[in-house]
């Protein structure tokens, strides 16, 4: 049994886990099940049902891969709509062995670092002549990120099931993104550590999952995530997206974000100020560990977009920098959108 989320799509698709061959019901085109020898690199064993690989085409961009009580193995073929198709892309893949936490919390001890379960599969590259590990529960990397580079613009994962020891429910997740090597046009999410052009910085506002004025209150080496994890103290929520699995996701002294695809907030709401301190929503944003950030005095205006389920900083004017220059644009006929602070 498995389901397979991609964003912007939604499918959901079940079969049981002696599926036998291809079905034509809910789908069924898309996903097949059959059976042949298992691919050079793959070990599974046992009877039938253990050899059984079953194809899985994505075309989104970023999604989420969940399989339910893995056996045998899934070929993941990606071809992500690109703006170049013709040209190689990087796919990064996060497995997920912790619930994702809260967007947004108040309490300055909240942890997401606990340990997480075993993942109960492994992940290969499909090479020219060879299946390429990417991906073992047992590899000694720490690294629940793993990144890899397409081939004449598509990439296959071999995703492997880990051999049943126990009745307990097994589900291996993990979420993926295709990006683009090289582009003409500016993409936010490649801007990982370069200080953002103030055309930029219009365009990052206008698209980001989160825009916010906030004080950068800590920091922390994430080495799971091969980041630098910047806690923020969001002084005025100026935009907002609610997450794809927002239905399922926690909600801890989180806003709102159900009723629209964004939300303004005013921070000058009717709270008194030593309510709003109390109150104050914080929020974790990750910049590339090689990119050194750390935490800094003053407020900025933090944009940030969500990538493998984390919030990823885009760009972090300061305040005073961002007003200059909401006041240069706020007549520009070429603005991608209402700017402000």
């Amino acid at each position: 049994m498995y389901s397979v989320i991609e964003e912007r799509d939604v499918i959901y698709l079940w079969r049981s886990r002696e599926t036998k061959g291809a079905s034509g019901d809910g789908g069924g085109a898309a996903l097949v099940a059959f059976r042949n020898p298992a691919p050079l690199g793959l070990s599974v064993s046992g009877g039938r049902s253990e050899r059984a690989v079953t194809p899985v085409y994505l075309r989104c961009r970023a999604g989420s891969v969940s399989w339910l009580y893995p056996r045998g193995a899934l070929r993941l073929s990606l071809r992500p709509p690109l703006p170049a198709p013709d040209k190689d892309f990087n796919l990064c893949i996060r497995v997920i062995r912790r619930p994702d936490p809260p967007e947004f919390f108040t309490d300055l001890q909240f942890n997401d670092t606990e340990p997480g379960e075993r993942f109960p599969a492994r992940i290969f590259l499909e090479g020219a002549r060879k299946l390429v590990p990417m991906y073992a529960p047992d590899d000694g990397d720490p690294r629940e990120v793993r990144c890899v580079r397409s081939r004449r613009g598509r990439a296959a994962l071999y995703v492997e099931a880990e051999p049943e020891l126990d009745a307990r429910r097994r589900v291996a997740t993990f979420k993926y993104e295709a990006r683009p090597l090289s582009t003409q046009h500016y993409d936010p999410a490649t801007a990982d550590c370069r200080p953002c052009s103030d055309s930029e910085l219009g365009l990052a506002f206008c698209t980001s999952d989160l825009v916010s004025r906030v004080m950068i209150v800590g920091s922390e080496q994430r080495e799971d995530l091969d980041t630098t994890q910047l806690t923020l103290r969001l002084t005025r929520l100026l935009r907002a997206s609610a997450p794809a699995d927002v239905a399922t996701s926690h909600t801890l002294h989180t806003p709102d974000l159900t009723q629209d695809e964004y939300y303004r907030y005013d921070g000058d709401n009717t709270l008194s100020q030593s309510e709003k301190s109390q109150q104050a929503l914080h929020a974790h944003v990750h910049v590339w560990s090689g990119c050194g950030a750390s935490a800094g005095g003053g407020e900025f205006v933090a944009m940030a977009r969500r990538r493998l389920g984390r919030l990823a900083l885009v760009c972090a004017p300061r305040l005073q920098h961002w007003r200059r220059l909401v006041e240069l644009r706020k007549n520009a006929s070429d603005a991608h959108c209402t700017l402000h602070s």
